[in-house]
């Protein structure tokens, strides 16, 4: 699939997600072939993106393989002259840590030893480490994986997706900053268990502020660590590093965190920490959902104080600010759509210029990198 801008939808096109609203009410489902009319209404809505089938996949899928004397007679003839080198028009492109098929899968099985667990205590559970190798070595298998800048966008609170995705994260993070392969192994296990505790809670924690409900529910909320750590202390397949995490992931280095309050909180436990922090404020778990662009910058003010300062920075680095399909406006006054991330500049992202200073739409195709373009900058997101 792919993902395309509103305006570059044609009839016929086939979505290949549902298009949610900001509450997550689904406008048109997954399957949908999309007509005019659609696309209008998308506009009224101010929808900007969607992902649609890739037609060029389904033509390789559907296409009839050469026979061995025709590949014979191609591979005798002379090569064609090389077309000459023309302009591509940029296009939409989608960094993601885990292919989709990938997340779905890993987020699947991680529901289903978590929910299984619930009824059958402990028994199962050994079969997250095996998910957690099976996701580094997914991550390892991509070239370059430490220096690019990643898509990840807001969400409903679902702790399947959350533990995993807090886990691709954190694991990113430890390979970044160089730590041992039982480090970075430690630290995904841990993180796809974190969240283990929740389970027991029967206080609502989706899309809550948790320190605006009553005390009575903030300290039952805050127990949820205490929870899992209890029901895998005993566990001789878990380090005492994963078990650590799961006890501590909400644990600051001023001691400002929760359940103990301690201030001795290790490198490996911050790096989930750091990574939770982000996730549970872009999906809304125990707190009230935001931006990426607004989590980052919450982020960005613990370094040194909740975390150390290199991990946040290696945190910085890796996850885009703007993730492409934002709606964003520059300082020069027009709007544009994030169209792909730039390298080691997680806020200096190709854009699509959509309308003009006016608040006209543009007639004419305008493309920015704001890597060449070093004095246009992203002033606000648009929601």
């Amino acid at each position: 699939m792919k993902l395309v801008t509103v305006e570059d939808l044609k009839d016929g096109d086939v979505l290949a997600n549902d298009v949610l609203l900001e509450d997550y009410t689904v406008v048109l489902s997954k399957g949908t072939v999309i007509k005019e009319p659609y696309i209008e209404k998308l506009r009224e809505m101010s929808i900007f993106t969607v992902y649609i089938e890739d037609g060029q996949d389904q033509e390789k899928e559907s296409a009839p393989q050469p026979s061995k004397q025709q590949t014979a007679q191609q591979a005798s003839k002379p090569a064609p002259a090389a077309p000459k080198q023309q302009d591509k028009k940029p296009v939409m492109e989608v960094i993601t840590i885990l292919k989709d098929d990938v997340e779905k899968q890993v987020r699947d099985r991680i529901k289903d030893i978590l929910e299984l667990h619930v009824y059958q205590k402990t028994e199962g559970l050994k079969q997250i480490a095996e998910t957690a190798q099976n996701i580094i070595t997914d991550i390892l298998e991509e070239d370059e994986v430490v220096e690019k800048v990643y898509d990840v966008k807001e969400r409903s609170a679902d702790i399947y997706e959350h533990s995993v995705q807090v886990c691709t994260i954190a694991t990113l993070i430890a390979l970044k900053l160089g730590l041992s392969e039982k480090e970075v192994y430690d630290i995904s296990v841990g993180a796809l268990m974190h969240d283990l505790g929740l389970r027991y809670l029967v206080v609502r924690y989706e899309d809550q502020d948790i320190n605006l409900l009553p005390t009575k529910d903030q300290e039952e909320y805050k127990k949820h660590s205490i929870y899992g750590y209890t029901a895998i202390k005993n566990e001789d397949w878990l380090s005492e590093n994963a078990k650590n995490i799961v006890l501590n992931h909400h644990e600051h280095k001023d001691g400002s965190g929760y359940p103990l309050g301690t201030d001795l909180v290790s490198r490996m436990v911050q790096i989930v920490g750091v990574c939770d922090e982000f996730d549970e404020l872009i999906c809304g778990i125990g707190k009230a959902r935001v931006r990426v662009h607004e989590a980052i910058n919450m982020i960005r003010n613990y370094s040194g104080i909740w975390f150390d300062d290199d991990i946040v920075a290696a945190f910085l680095q890796l996850i885009a600010v703007y993730p492409v399909g934002s709606k964003v406006r520059t300082n020069q006054g027009e709007v544009g759509i994030v169209m792909r991330q730039n390298f080691h500049f997680p806020e200096r992202p190709m854009l699509r210029i959509v309308e003009d200073k006016y608040g006209q739409v543009m007639q004419k195709e305008k493309f920015i990198d704001l890597i060449k373009e070093t004095t246009v900058v992203i002033q606000t997101v648009i929601k």
